[in-house]
């Protein structure tokens, strides 16, 4: 029988398929589009300055298992843009294309917690700092690749080696052959309501990619760090460490990050409202010819997340600071935030990246300062059902020196509405 708890759904007759008495398939899906509408996203350096557009995503997979011994899971994929006056995208859209299409096998049997995963697969790890399958884009990152993975009661533990899937429009997707990904991930998890993390990540890039000197050529490049993550009473908390080094076109690469933050909610008020606030940093280059790399690459991240919803900003050379409110007005319905962010180039003869990590303005004599601007988002979502939810945002961008002395400077305004529906 089921639990008490359980709630009869439409989707049901499409969930855990009896095909026969070892088998079991699973369909399902998602509908989502998003209407943006978006004004001097280039601080005013790109004609038209506004542009309302549509974007639309459609995704439907198969999952099918055999015992806990073996699976297949399939998902295709349709993305599209409607209505962009600016250049397109390659976060946009994707025709029809094989989304994800990987095995798991248990191969030392039932019983052991140890699973090999071979295929296109997408990747997510700790809080989506530095590997991402980067969920607000409309084409989701993915990789093609084999990953082993275990999980007990006290551990995680993940190993791949894999290539990033290149996105092409009309054509099928390929993998990237000049780039090779790769890594170790732990999660220690015996801690009451804490975590810890220590990973590892390697590329390897052989495609003459261009680094923040100016220099291109081979990338072998290495990134070692820890997150530490936790809840007592009504305090959430959370540390991020990195470094990284190797060489890049010749360069040595030295290079770090690092994260603070926290919150804390008010469980008897109502509403429930948290309060937190926020602190990065990612080092920059502070000299361009001296034969060091110091600007920290962010590799496969959810920038979005974490350095304002208007995508101005990568973890790369720079320095964020936010402060943020959300609460409950309707419990478990629909939930208001407001985050409100300032951000700081590190090293003033660095370059602003952006939040795929591609370098922006720089002024090599540094007399344009280090101040960026200040940002400020605000949030409505609403749960309308188990399947589907409603997002309306609204975020500002006011420009500080640096911006105003090394360019066009118009504040970029952001609204937005979401529907998704997940079956």
């Amino acid at each position: 029988g089921e639990p008490e708890s359980y709630q009869k759904d439409f989707f049901d007759p499409i969930k855990n398929i009896h095909l026969g008495d070892d088998w079991r398939l699973t369909l399902g899906g998602e509908v989502r589009f998003r209407m943006e509408a978006e004004t001097n996203k280039a601080f005013g350096a790109t004609e038209p300055a506004q542009d309302t557009f549509t974007l639309y995503r459609y995704l439907v997979h198969a999952d099918l298992r055999y015992h806990k011994l073996f699976r297949v899971f399939v998902q295709g994929a349709a993305m599209f843009d409607e209505d962009r006056d600016l250049a397109l995208r390659p976060i946009d859209e994707n025709r029809w294309d094989l989304h994800q299409l990987f095995f798991d096998v248990r191969f030392l049997g039932e019983d052991k917690p140890l699973t090999l995963r071979v295929g296109r697969q997408e990747l997510s790890y700790g809080n989506q700092r530095l590997v991402s399958p980067f969920e607000w884009g409309n084409i989701r990152r993915r990789f093609d690749g084999v990953k082993a993975f275990a999980r007990t009661e006290k551990w995680d533990i993940d190993a791949w080696y894999v290539k990033p899937v290149i996105v092409q429009r009309k054509q099928s997707d390929r993998l990237d052959e000049d780039v090779d990904f790769y890594g170790l991930y732990m999660t220690y998890k015996g801690i009451p309501r804490h975590g810890v993390d220590v990973y590892v990540l390697a590329i390897d890039d052989t495609g003459n990619s261009r680094n923040p000197n100016g220099k291109t050529g081979d990338r072998n490049q290495y990134t070692m760090g820890s997150r530490f993550w936790g809840k007592t009473a009504a305090f959430d908390y959370e540390a991020e460490l990195a470094g990284q080094w190797g060489h890049w076109a010749g360069d040595t690469v030295q290079a770090w990050s690092w994260t603070l933050d926290g919150g804390y909610t008010l469980e008897p008020v109502a509403w429930k409202p948290r309060i937190g606030a926020g602190f990065d940093w990612a080092s920059g280059d502070e000299k361009p010819r001296d034969g060091k790399v110091g600007t920290f690459d962010q590799l496969f991240p959810l920038a979005h997340k974490y350095f304002g919803f208007l995508d101005l900003i990568g973890r790369q050379n720079v320095t964020a600071v936010n402060m943020n409110l959300s609460a409950w007005p309707v419990e478990k319905k629909v939930q208001t935030a407001l985050a409100y962010h300032a951000f700081w180039l590190n090293d003033d003869r660095d370059a602003l990246y952006g939040a795929s990590g591609a370098p922006g303005r720089r002024d090599p004599t540094g007399h344009s300062g280090t101040e960026i601007g200040h940002e400020l988002d605000v949030t409505v979502m609403w749960k309308v059902d188990v399947h589907s939810s409603l997002l309306f945002g609204y975020s500002h961008f006011w420009d500080s020196d640096f911006i105003i002395e090394t360019g066009p400077s118009e504040d970029a305004d952001l609204f937005y509405v979401q529907y998704a529906l997940k079956f």
